[in-house]
C-alpha cells in the first residue's frame, strides 16, 4: 500500500513539471516564430501558454508583438493592457503600447507610455528614439531632436536615430546638419537604403540634383522595391530635363505601389510636357487618391478647352494651331516646374509610421492615401522584427515573410454551419471545430457510421463523394421500405440529400421527421440550413441576384423592394429564422443556431439584431472565431470601427488569418 502511495505521489509530482516543460516549450517556440516572421503561428503558441497560465505577463506581451507586426494595433494594445495589469513595472510593455497608440493616432497616449517606460528604464535608447518620433509628429521638433540626441548618446551605433534626427533637421531647414546625420547613418550601415534616400532628399533641397540622383540610384540598387525612391528619382530626372526617364521611374513606382498619389500626378505632368496621351487619366487617378490634387486636373482640362477654342477660332489656320500648341506646351512645362518645386519639399510630419522598437525610420507617409503627397517620398513603414535574446536585450532583424495582412482576400461572411459527413480518409480536421452533444448522440445511434459533424467547412464535392451520398440515400430508402415510420432513417436521408445538393428532397424528409417528432432539434436545424443552402445554390447558378451581406466599400446593393415574387419565395428568410428560433427554444445553448440565424439576419439587413445573435453565440462559446469575424464585419459596416477591429483581432487570434487583411484595409 505504501508503495502504491509512493508511486501515486511520484506520478502526481511529475505532472506539474511536465506542464512547466510544455508551456516553456510553446513559449520559446512562439518567440522563435516571431523571429522568423511566422506571426500567426506565434500567436497560436502564445494562446496555448495563456490558456494554461493566464497569470504570466510575458505571453501577452509577445502575442502583442506578433499582432503589432500584423498591423493589428488594437489587438496588440489590448494584450499589452493585460500584460501591464499583471506586471505594472514592465518598461518593454509600455514602450510597445506606446508604439500601438502611435499607430492608432493617439500621440498623447503614446508619449505618456514612453514617459512611463523611461521612468522604469532611463538607459533604453529605443524609448527615447520612439518618443522623439511622437514629439516630432506633434510638431515639437526641438524636443524631438533632443530625444534623438539622447538616444544617440546612449547608443552611438543607432543608425535610425541619426536618420530620424536628419529628418527633423530638414523640417527646420538645417540641410547641412541633416546631411551630416545621414552621412553618419550610412557610415554605420552602408546598406541602409533609407539613409541614401533621405540624403538624396536633403541634396535635392540644396539643388544638388546630380548628388541627389546618385543617392537615389544607390538607394534603388540596395532596395529595388522602394517605390518612393523611384518617385524621387523621377522628380530629379524631370528637373534635369529628362521627362522620358522620369516617366519610366514613375511607371515603376506605380507598379510597386499604385497608392502613391504623387507618382500619378508627376507622371501626368511628364506626359503633358511631352504631349503624350494619358495625362488626363493620371491626373484623375491622383485626385482620386488625394483630393488636394484636383486643381491639377482642373488646370489640365481648362488648358485643353482653351486649346480647342483657339483651334476652332483660327478657322483651320495652321499657324494659329501651332501657336496654340506651343502655348499649351509652355503652360504644361510651367506647371511641371511648379509641381517639381512643390514636390521637392520634404514632408516629415507623418513620421508616426516609423515607430519601431529598437531603431526606427524618419519617413514621410507615402504609401497611404492619407499622406501628404507633396514631396520626395520616404518609406512609410520599414517593418522590423523584435526579438528578445536570453539576456532580455531588444534586437532587430529584417523580416520579409509572415505578413498575412498584405494578402488580397475576398471579404465575405463566414458561412453557415450545417451537418456534414467526416470521411474516414480525410485529414482536414478543421471540420471538427466545435463539439456538439446533439450530433454526438446521433452518431452513437448510427454507431459512428458515418461520422457526422456540424461544420461550416464542408468537404468539396467530387464524383466519389457524391456517389457515397447516393449510396447512403439508397440504404436509408431500403430501411424505410421495411419500416416507413423510421424517424432516424428519414433524418439520415435528409442529411444525405442536402449533401447531394437535392435540397427540396432534404426539406421534405426533414418535414417528415418533424411530423413524427416535433421536438427533433436536428430536423429543424437541418431544414433551416437546407433552405439557405438552396438559396445559395441557386445564386451560384446565377439565377438570382446575390443578396447583400456585408459591403465594406459602402456601396449598398440594389434595393430588394422590386424583387419578383418567385425570388421572394426563395428568399423567405422568415421561415429560416423561425426554424432557428425553434431550435433555440429547445436548446438555448445550441451555438450554431444563434450563428446561422445571425447570418440570415445580415442577409435580411437586420444588422443590429444580427449583432445580438452573434454576441449570444460568443457568450456561449468564447472561442467562436467565426462569430467574432462576422460580428466584426457587421460592426465595421455599421461604422463601429474600433469594435469591429477588436472583433476581427480576436478572430485572427483564433485562427482566421483573413481578419488581419481587413483590419489593415478598413480599420487602420
Amino acid at each position: 500500500m505504501k508503495r502504491l502511495i509512493s508511486l501515486l505521489f511520484l506520478v502526481m509530482s511529475v505532472l506539474p513539471a511536465m506542464a512547466q516543460l510544455n508551456t516553456d516549450h510553446y513559449f520559446y517556440v512562439g518567440k522563435s516564430r516571431i523571429y522568423f516572421g511566422n506571426y500567426v503561428g506565434a500567436i497560436e503558441n502564445f494562446n496555448i501558454v495563456i490558456k494554461l497560465k493566464p497569470y504570466l505577463p510575458e505571453p501577452y506581451f509577445y502575442r502583442a508583438v506578433a499582432k503589432y507586426y500584423l498591423e493589428d494595433y488594437r489587438g496588440a494594445k489590448e494584450d499589452l493592457d493585460k500584460a501591464i495589469s499583471i506586471k505594472p513595472f514592465y518598461p518593454e510593455a509600455y514602450m510597445e503600447r506606446g508604439m500601438a497608440n502611435h499607430e492608432l493616432g493617439d500621440l498623447k497616449a503614446a508619449i505618456a507610455d514612453y514617459d512611463k517606460a523611461i521612468q522604469l528604464d532611463n538607459d533604453n535608447a529605443a524609448i527615447y528614439n520612439n518618443r522623439g518620433i511622437a514629439k516630432v509628429s506633434m510638431d515639437s521638433i526641438d524636443s524631438g531632436i533632443a530625444d534623438y540626441t539622447k538616444a544617440i548618446e546612449l547608443d552611438p551605433t543607432m543608425a535610425n536615430a541619426y536618420l530620424n534626427r536628419s529628418s527633423a533637421k530638414q523640417m527646420k531647414g538645417d540641410l547641412d546638419g541633416a546631411i551630416a546625420d545621414c552621412n553618419k547613418a550610412i557610415h554605420l550601415r552602408p546598406h541602409f537604403a533609407s539613409a541614401w534616400l533621405m540624403r538624396g532628399i536633403a541634396k535635392f533641397e540644396k539643388e544638388d540634383y546630380a548628388g541627389a540622383l546618385k543617392d537615389y540610384d544607390i538607394c534603388i540598387r540596395l532596395d529595388s522595391k522602394m517605390a518612393q525612391a523611384f518617385v524621387n528619382r523621377g522628380i530629379v530626372k524631370h528637373k534635369l530635363g529628362d521627362p522620358e526617364g522620369a516617366i519610366i521611374d514613375y511607371d515603376m513606382a506605380i507598379k510597386l505601389n499604385p497608392n502613391i498619389a504623387v507618382a500619378w500626378l508627376n507622371r501626368g505632368i511628364a506626359r503633358e510636357t511631352l504631349g503624350r496621351p494619358g495625362a488626363k487619366q493620371d491626373y484623375a487617378m491622383a485626385k482620386q487618391l488625394d483630393p488636394r490634387f484636383a486643381e491639377q486636373e482642373r488646370r489640365y482640362e481648362e488648358e485643353q478647352r482653351r486649346q480647342q477654342q483657339q483651334y476652332y477660332a483660327s478657322a483651320g489656320s495652321s499657324s494659329s494651331q501651332k501657336k496654340s500648341q506651343q502655348q499649351g506646351k509652355q503652360t504644361a512645362q510651367a506647371g511641371s516646374t511648379q509641381q517639381q518645386n512643390t514636390a521637392a519639399k520634404v514632408d516629415s510630419t507623418s513620421t508616426k509610421s516609423s515607430v519601431q522598437a529598437g531603431n526606427t525610420l524618419a519617413a514621410a507617409d507615402s504609401t497611404s492615401n492619407k499622406s501628404k503627397a507633396t514631396g520626395p517620398y520616404t518609406r512609410k513603414r520599414r517593418r522590423r522584427l523584435i526579438v528578445v535574446d536570453d539576456e532580455g536585450d531588444v534586437k532587430e532583424t529584417e523580416i520579409t515573410d509572415g505578413k498575412v495582412q498584405n494578402r488580397n482576400v475576398i471579404i465575405k461572411l463566414e458561412p453557415d454551419f450545417s451537418i456534414s459527413m467526416f470521411h474516414k480518409d480525410s485529414v482536414d480536421y478543421d471540420k471538427l471545430q466545435y463539439y456538439s452533444m446533439t450530433i454526438d448522440a446521433l452518431n452513437q445511434k448510427n454507431h459512428n457510421d458515418p461520422f457526422l459533424v456540424i461544420t461550416n467547412k464542408p468537404a468539396r464535392d467530387n464524383d466519389w463523394r457524391m456517389q457515397q451520398y447516393r449510396d447512403r440515400i439508397a440504404l436509408e430508402t431500403a430501411i424505410l421500405q421495411t419500416n416507413p415510420k423510421d424517424e432516424r432513417a428519414y433524418l439520415n436521408r435528409a442529411i444525405y440529400y442536402a449533401l447531394d445538393n437535392k435540397f427540396n428532397e432534404a426539406i421534405q424528409n426533414y418535414d417528415k421527421v418533424i411530423s413524427q417528432d416535433s421536438h427533433n432539434l436536428l430536423a429543424y436545424f437541418g431544414r433551416a440550413t437546407a433552405r439557405m443552402q438552396m438559396t445559395d445554390y441557386i445564386q451560384s447558378l446565377n439565377t438570382l441576384p446575390e443578396p447583400e451581406t456585408i459591403n465594406l466599400g459602402g456601396k449598398n446593393a440594389a434595393s430588394q423592394n422590386n424583387k419578383p415574387k418567385t425570388q421572394e419565395q426563395i428568399l423567405d428568410y422568415e421561415k429560416v429564422i423561425k426554424d432557428y428560433e425553434t431550435v433555440i427554444y429547445m436548446n438555448p445553448k445550441f451555438i450554431f443556431a444563434w450563428f446561422n440565424m445571425a447570418n440570415t439576419k445580415v442577409k435580411k439587413k437586420d444588422y443590429y439584431s444580427a449583432l445580438d445573435d452573434y454576441s449570444k453565440a460568443i457568450k456561449l462559446e468564447p472561442d467562436f472565431a467565426e462569430a467574432y469575424f462576422n460580428r466584426g464585419l457587421t460592426r465595421i459596416y455599421l461604422n463601429d470601427i474600433d469594435g469591429g477591429a477588436l472583433d476581427l483581432s480576436k478572430a485572427g487570434e483564433l485562427g482566421i488569418d483573413e481578419a488581419y487583411s481587413i483590419i489593415k484595409q478598413y480599420c487602420n
